[in-house]
């Protein structure tokens, strides 16, 4: 019998109430999924701020001339929340019962959480082309 490797010890736990052997099966694939995902966007994102933070000065702000001050955000400081949002979503997967979710939870999961992820891509690849423009690295 071959195994896709997705019911590895799902024989011996019980299936809680409510769920059928294929919704928890299809879970621990979204799951997992997902958490490539998460994973993928994290060594991107990670990549992102160690080229900016090598290519420009640690002193480096982002440009900023909001009501709460004129000075910007430090560089490190502006890459960190989408590593955070990243880190916590990927997290959020390796929980026991991640895999518990029928379908309308496994759609919503492709959909929103996908879009979480890009997300978080695009916005620490927005923040970072911010941050190289300011420190002189590119020139707009």
């Amino acid at each position: 019998m071959v195994s896709d490797g997705l019911s590895s010890g799902a024989k011996d736990e019980p299936t809680p109430e409510g769920f059928t052997e294929e919704d928890l099966r299809l879970g621990r694939k979204a799951s997992k999924t997902m958490d490539r995902l998460c994973v993928i966007a994290l060594v991107a994102c990670l990549a992102m701020a160690a080229f900016v933070l090598i290519n420009v000065p640690w002193d480096t702000r982002m440009p900023y001339s909001g009501r709460f001050g004129r000075n910007g955000i430090p560089a490190p400081v502006a890459l960190i929340p989408a590593l955070i949002v990243l880190f916590g979503f990927w997290r959020s997967g390796k929980k026991s019962d991640s895999h518990h979710m029928r379908k309308g939870s496994r759609v919503g999961m492709y959909i929103a959480g996908g879009t979480i992820v890009l997300a978080c891509v695009f916005f620490q690849w927005r923040f970072a082309e911010a941050i190289l423009i300011e420190g002189g690295f590119l020139s707009v």
